[in-house]
C-alpha cells in the first residue's frame, strides 16, 4: 500500500495556500476556467464533504502518484489509501486553522464504508448532481501528471478561498493583553501579506485610539488601499483634521523610503496641500541616511517630517497610556476588521495573531 507521509502533505498544503493568495499560476487558472463548471457545483453543494474529499485525493495524488484515488480505505487494495488518517491529520486540521466552513466530522461519513468513489456510489446518495460534478473533477485530478500534479490543488484550495470569503468569520477577541503580549501580537499580524491593508487598519487604530483616549477631537480620514493620492486630493493614506485644517498627514508604507520618496513626496503632497506635519509610518526596513537628510532639508523650511516603524508606534501608545487605552485599541480595530469591504483573509489573520499573543 502508498504510504503518504502526512507533516509533507500539510507543509505542502500550507505552502500552497499562501502561493493561491498571491493569485494562481497562469495553468492552474486555466485548469479551473476550463472546468469552472464542475468546481461550482462542488463549492455550492449542501455537502461539504465532496470539496473535502476532493482536497483529500488531489494531494493523495501529487504526493504519491501511484495512489488509486477512487479507493479511500486500505483494504480495498495493495494502490488504496487511508482517506481517513489523511482528513483527520491533514485536511480536516487545516480547514479549521483557515477558519474556513468544513464538516465537523470525517468527510468519508457521507459515504458508505468501503465506498468506492465512482458512478456505483451516486445511487445512495441525497445530491447526485453534486457528485457527479465532483467525479468530474476526480477525472480532472487523475488527469494532472508530474509537475501538473499540483494545480487542481491550487484550484481546489482557490474555491475554498473563496467559500470563506462568502461566510461570515468570528473575531476573536480579548479582554486583556500585557503590551508585552500586544509586542508579540503586532510582530505576528504584520507578518501577513494583505497589500498594505492591515498596517493601514492598524495605523488608523491607533490614532483613533490616541483621539477617543485623550479627547483630541480629530477627525480621520483613510483612503482605499491604493487608492491614488492625486485623484482624491489627500496629502496622505490617513488624513488627521483639527477643527477644519489638517493636524498631520501619514503616508502608511511597506516599501523602503529612500531621499528621493521624500522629495517626491514633499514636492507633490506635503508642500501643495500645505501640510506642516507629515509623518512616515513604516513596517519594514529603516529609512536611509538620505531620507532622514531630506528631512533635516525641510524641516529648516517649517515642515515635520517624521518616520516611524509601526510597532513601535503603537506600543509607545500603550506605554503612554494604561489598560484602559489598549481596551480602545481592540474596540477600535474590531470595528474596522468588521467592515464588509475587509477580506475574510484579513479577519482570520487577526484571530491567529491573537492565538500566537495569548500562547506567547
Amino acid at each position: 500500500m502508498p504510504v503518504l507521509d502526512y507533516a509533507a502533505a500539510r507543509d505542502k498544503l500550507d505552502a500552497c495556500f499562501a502561493e493561491t493568495a498571491r493569485g494562481l499560476p497562469p495553468e492552474a487558472l486555466r485548469l479551473l476556467q476550463d472546468h469552472e463548471a464542475a468546481f461550482g457545483a462542488v463549492f455550492a453543494s449542501k455537502t461539504q464533504s465532496y470539496r473535502e474529499v476532493l482536497l483529500g485525493c488531489a494531494l493523495a495524488h501529487w504526493l504519491c502518484p501511484g495512489v488509486n484515488i477512487r479507493l479511500p480505505y486500505v483494504k480495498q487494495g495493495p494502490d488504496a489509501f487511508n482517506g481517513r488518517s489523511l482528513d483527520e491529520q491533514v485536511v480536516n486540521p487545516f480547514l479549521m486553522s483557515r477558519q474556513i466552513p468544513c464538516s465537523k466530522g470525517p468527510y468519508l461519513a457521507t459515504f458508505r464504508r468501503n465506498v468506492r468513489l465512482d458512478v456505483s456510489a451516486r445511487a445512495g446518495l441525497r445530491d447526485q448532481a453534486g457528485y457527479d460534478a465532483m467525479l468530474t473533477v476526480l477525472d480532472v485530478i487523475e488527469g494532472a501528471r508530474g509537475g501538473e500534479a499540483r494545480w487542481p490543488v491550487l484550484c481546489l484550495l482557490q474555491k475554498f478561498m473563496e467559500l470563506r470569503e462568502r461566510s461570515v468569520i468570528q473575531l476573536a477577541s480579548v479582554t486583556r493583553m500585557s503590551v508585552e503580549q500586544y509586542r508579540v501580537f503586532l510582530g505576528a499580524l504584520l507578518h501577513n501579506q494583505s497589500g498594505g491593508l492591515i498596517p493601514m487598519l492598524l495605523t488608523e487604530a491607533v490614532f483613533e485610539t490616541l483621539n477617543r483616549q485623550f479627547d483630541c477631537g480629530w477627525r480621520i480620514e483613510r483612503q482605499g488601499i491604493n487608492a491614488a493620492d492625486g485623484a482624491t486630493g489627500a496629502p496622505g493614506d490617513i488624513t488627521i483634521y483639527k477643527e477644519g485644517r489638517i493636524f498631520k498627514a501619514i503616508e502608511v508604507t511597506e516599501r523602503p523610503i529612500e531621499e528621493t520618496r521624500v522629495m517626491t513626496t514633499f514636492h507633490t503632497k506635503i508642500s501643495t496641500s500645505g501640510v506642516s506635519d507629515y509623518l512616515f509610518v513604516y513596517t519594514a526596513a529603516a529609512p536611509s541616511d538620505g531620507a532622514y537628510e531630506a528631512a533635516k532639508l525641510y524641516f529648516a523650511q517649517g515642515y515635520d517630517i517624521n518616520f516611524v516603524k509601526l510597532g513601535n508606534l503603537a506600543v509607545s501608545v500603550f506605554l503612554a497610556g494604561d489598560a484602559g487605552t489598549r481596551a480602545v485599541f481592540m474596540d477600535v480595530m474590531l470595528s474596522l476588521l468588521q467592515k464588509p469591504e475587509v477580506p475574510a483573509a484579513v479577519k482570520t489573520a487577526w484571530n491567529d495573531a491573537l492565538q500566537t499573543a495569548i500562547r506567547a
